[in-house]
């Protein structure tokens, strides 16, 4: 529809853009135009050498001084025990008739074992995680009352929230409307 439009622009401005890669072709798609890229690495090395490769692309699309947050995917299993969580997933591997597969990598432990993998993968250059509950609720449960507490008794994890968007809260700007400049120029 051609015209001025009668519904105000929201507070985000546009939708965070993601990208779920796992190779060189979806990581400079997300390094050029993605907000935020998803990715599935195996362990620390291999999250290393993916975030290594995204800021090169990034470097040479020319967004280098631009936030491009790289965030890990991660298959959930939580309990309060390490062999208790490696109970739960064997129970559903037989359930489902084999073992569990994913594209990410698969993590079967305690809240604070799972800390201590965020935090080691973080130092290697990641923005943050994309947590996979493998079993609602269980493991949302155990990520939102046993993982969340144990990052924030770290000092690793927010204790209010500082911003009123998702955009806020990941530091990135507000895009310019893209029809300012159509719109002020048309009015000279």
């Amino acid at each position: 529809m051609r015209g001025p439009s009668i519904v105000p622009r929201p507070p985000q401005g546009q939708p965070l853009v993601t990208v779920l890669g796992h190779g060189t072709v979806p990581y400079r798609l997300g390094a050029r135009q993605a907000d935020v890229v998803y990715v599935t690495p195996r362990d620390a090395d291999d999250a290393r050498r993916i975030v290594g490769e995204i800021r090169a692309e990034q470097d040479a699309a020319g967004r280098g001084d631009e936030t491009v947050h790289v965030f890990a995917d991660l298959v959930v299993h939580l309990a309060d025990s390490a062999a208790q969580a490696a109970d739960n997933r064997a129970r559903l591997d037989e359930r489902a008739g084999g073992p569990q597969a994913s594209d990410a990598h698969i993590v079967a432990g305690t809240p604070g074992e799972l800390a201590d993998l965020l935090l080691d993968w973080q130092s290697v250059g990641l923005s943050g995680f994309r947590l996979r509950p493998a079993a609602i609720p269980h493991d949302l449960e155990g990520i939102t009352r046993g993982l969340v507490g144990e990052l924030q008794s770290r000092g690793a994890f927010r204790t209010a929230y500082e911003a009123a968007t998702l955009r806020g809260l990941l530091g990135l700007a507000r895009p310019a409307n893209r029809y300012a400049t159509a719109n002020s120029t048309a009015a000279v």
